[in-house]
């Protein structure tokens, strides 16, 4: 009896603390175009962080390999999800790759090791349903890939406002 009334606290407990990543993971699996802000909330996702999109946007945004003229909303290809995998999970490369560090050749370079179809260009806009597999079959191939430090220590200036009235507005 005593286990049967544990379970049933635990399961009142837990249900609504994974209720809010179900929904986000549903939410993300239904668009038809991911965006760089669904590919953060899966980095940190990742990491074990409970944090929203946004906060999770952030975050990677301090990794500084979104590039500047990319807004948040911006439509996620596979050469920007290349790009960030490469630089920030100290992935290896080619000489092209050690070279220039662009997403043209991050994204040639996983397209080589077997990670996108052949097929595949690297312009071509992910699926939410594209961007949560592209992420699972990186750690079935990497499984030793950790996520390097962020450079910088605290979030950018121009977040601060924009966090704040979120954390206002929750109140």
């Amino acid at each position: 009896m005593k286990k049967a009334i544990l379970t049933l606290i635990l399961t009142a407990i837990l249900i609504p603390a994974f209720s809010q990543d179900a929904d986000a993971m549903t939410e993300l699996l239904s668009k038809k175009s991911a965006t760089l802000i669904d590919l953060s909330y899966l980095v940190a996702s990742e990491l074990g962080m409970e944090v929203t999109p946004f906060e999770a946007y952030t975050y990677c945004d301090r990794f500084g390999s979104f590039g500047f003229t990319e807004p948040a909303g911006t439509p996620l290809t596979a050469k920007a999800v290349s790009n960030f995998l490469m630089m920030n999970y100290g992935l290896s490369g080619g000489i092209l790759w050690s070279t220039f560090r662009s997403p043209r050749y991050a994204w040639k370079e996983l397209k080589n090791a077997g990670f996108w179809n052949k097929g595949m260009d690297g312009d071509t806009v992910l699926s939410g349903r594209d961007i949560v597999v592209a992420m699972s079959k990186f750690f079935s191939m990497y499984p030793k890939a950790r996520l390097i430090n962020p450079p910088s220590s605290e979030a950018s200036d121009r977040y601060r406002k924009a966090l704040l009235s979120a954390k206002e507005n929750d109140q």
